[in-house]
């Protein structure tokens, strides 16, 4: 048997040669990646990647493994638990093939040493990501270096992998995405109807009493009050807990049900919850969810005692040896089980007193995280097809034809129909939006509710940042730079340098219809941003302040050209998570 391009025993890969032929075997054994995400996708890739010959990988994950993870990530045990994803995932697939090169990363893709110049350097980029920002990212560092990439997600039973290159398909943001929905202060903070509104005040709250300080957190009317029960030096956390425990649900509720104007027959006043008279309601287990019995635990409504209980404990662990040092930085986490302690019982003594439905921390979990269960099938399936289109990019690279003209396409992973037993539903690769303010025309419009009332630093952080996924974006003006990433705060630096990003628009002499270029070296990104004032935009649809309008109408377009297509081929479109671009990957 001839020799191994890199010297080695052919033994292991006799099968794949016979399998893919002796040309698909050189290009997987010569290509170089980079996968992106070593979670429910990621592990089932890897596993993939090594078994079909690829030999030079490489692997970037932030995660550490969290227990919840075992039941669908399975490269990673018990033992495992709380070490790196990307760490672990390398070892457990090199025992598949002893002789790749499987190199990982335990690190953010955003972080600036997975910059443009570090994506340059593989031949094909793989995603298996789990949130829309990183997945933007990696598009945008995807398309500055002119590297192919594979994007997928699941999120059920659902699926989709697409192929991304510039100039020759849709980006990743040619098509509008869901955003997080943004809710009325005053529902959130007054006046909610939901769990869902409890359960964001409960993580607004646990970022003022243990994050650093946020003034856009939708609480900070109770920073004085949570700062007096926290600012000593030494302090007992069981105290500390009860104390925060009869402001919110007792005391604040008080002051809440009487502001007679808020309430009405329809929308009878709160009820306040005294500590003493909270732990007397039922010390059992819990009450099985609605809709049927509880299998687990955590699938169980817990008592009302149970949840007044567990905040006092969860505050109390807070403020324990090994955990007070994190106080004012910590970040909430779905997966970290005191954060989410707190805001499931937070979240659910609330809806006591607002007489809202409360929830299992199953449930609460799910709605605090964004998740979706994850299906482990899906995500092998995904997995897989992730495999047979980087194939075909390969083989389109190697004949230098477009990816278009080969073999490539986007493939939806779908329920199977009554009608149709068929669960994949391929279509062809779509065009670049020329509308597309990342790829094509580079040109976004925000609509903003006041340019007086907007500081610079404030759009750059909710819109530039928040809404448009830029990392760490300049300001320019007529070729004058109006916000340097550099001096986010006004400070004398700041000042010596002539940077002022506490100033207004207005205080910047720009008026509604002004054009602002946005570059941003972390992501090799730039585009132009159209700013018009719009002092009538509704608070209760755009409660943010502002309303991105980047081509909507071409965006509408391009929809229903995607649309027309695939009943063109006779399949109906695949059942979709709300948008008609690409998945939003909720496994982690």
């Amino acid at each position: 048997m001839a020799a191994e391009p890199n010297g080695s025993c052919g033994d292991e890969d006799a099968a794949v040669r016979q399998v893919l032929g002796e040309e698909r075997f050189r290009l997987v054994q010569g290509a170089k990646l980079l996968v992106v995400g070593a979670g429910g996708i990621g592990c089932e890739l890897l596993k993939n990647l090594v078994l079909a010959g690829f030999r030079d990988i490489e692997v970037v994950d932030l995660d550490t493994i969290d227990i919840s993870n075992l039941n669908r990530q399975f490269l990673f045990r018990r033992a495992h638990v709380d070490r790196s994803k990307a760490e672990v995932a390398a070892e457990a697939v090199r025992q598949f093939r002893p002789s790749a090169r499987v190199v990982s990363h335990h690190g953010n893709v955003k972080d600036p040493q997975f910059g443009v110049e570090f994506v340059s350097r593989f031949d094909v980029v793989v995603n298996a990501l789990d949130n829309l920002d990183a997945r933007r990212h990696v598009n945008r560092l995807c398309l500055a270096a002119e590297k192919p990439l594979l994007e997928a997600g699941s999120t059920g039973h659902l699926g989709q992998v697409t192929v991304i290159k510039k100039g020759e398909t849709e980006c990743f943001e040619c098509q509008a995405k869901p955003t997080q929905k943004v809710y009325p202060y005053c529902t959130i903070r007054s006046t909610p109807e939901k769990p869902i509104h409890c359960l964001v005040w409960a993580k607004n709250l646990y970022d003022l009493c243990f994050g650093p300080e946020d003034e856009s957190n939708l609480l900070t009317d109770l920073a004085a009050e949570m700062k007096q029960f926290t600012s000593q030096e030494k302090v007992d956390g069981e105290e500390v807990g009860k104390k925060i425990y009869s402001h919110l649900f007792d005391a604040d509720i008080r002051k809440q049900a009487a502001l007679e104007d808020l309430w009405s027959e329809k929308r009878p006043p709160p009820d306040p919850l005294p500590f003493d008279e909270a732990v007397q309601r039922s010390s059992s287990s819990g009450a099985p969810p609605k809709g049927g019995a509880a299998v687990l635990d955590v699938q169980k409504v817990p008592s009302v005692a149970g949840d007044a209980q567990g905040f006092v404990a969860a505050v109390k662990a807070m403020y324990s040896d090994a955990r007070r040092g994190l106080i004012g930085q910590s970040v909430f986490s779905k997966d970290d089980s005191v954060s989410m302690d707190f805001v499931h019982c937070a979240a659910n003594l609330r809806m006591s007193n607002y007489r809202i439905d409360r929830l299992s921390r199953w449930d609460a979990q799910s709605i605090a995280g964004a998740i979706i269960p994850a299906v482990a099938s899906t995500n092998a399936i995904v997995a897989g097809l992730e495999v047979v289109q980087l194939i075909h990019v390969l083989e389109s690279t190697a004949h230098k034809k477009e990816l278009r003209d080969g073999r490539c396409r986007t493939v939806w992973v779908r329920y199977p129909e009554p009608s149709r037993k068929k669960i994949l539903q391929p279509s062809t690769l779509q065009p670049p939006n020329k509308e597309c303010f990342v790829c094509g025309s580079r040109t976004a419009r925000v609509a903003l509710k006041g340019l007086s009332d907007w500081k610079m630093c404030d759009f750059v952080k909710k819109c530039v940042q928040g809404s448009f996924g830029a990392v760490s974006p300049a300001l320019y003006h007529n070729g004058v730079c109006i916000y340097n990433p550099e001096y986010p705060e006004a400070n004398e630096e700041a000042e010596e340098e002539g940077m002022h990003p506490e100033w207004s628009f207005t205080e910047w002499g720009l008026a509604s219809g002004a054009l602002l270029s946005v570059e941003d070296e972390a992501q090799g990104f730039s585009c132009n941003l159209l700013v018009r004032d719009e002092p009538e935009l509704s608070d209760a649809e755009f409660p943010a302040g502002f309303n991105v309008e980047a081509g909507a109408d071409s965006l509408e377009k391009a929809g229903e050209d995607k649309r027309q297509a695939e009943a063109a081929a006779e399949e109906p479109p695949a059942k979709r998570a709300a948008t008609e671009g690409p998945v939003v990957a909720l496994d982690d």
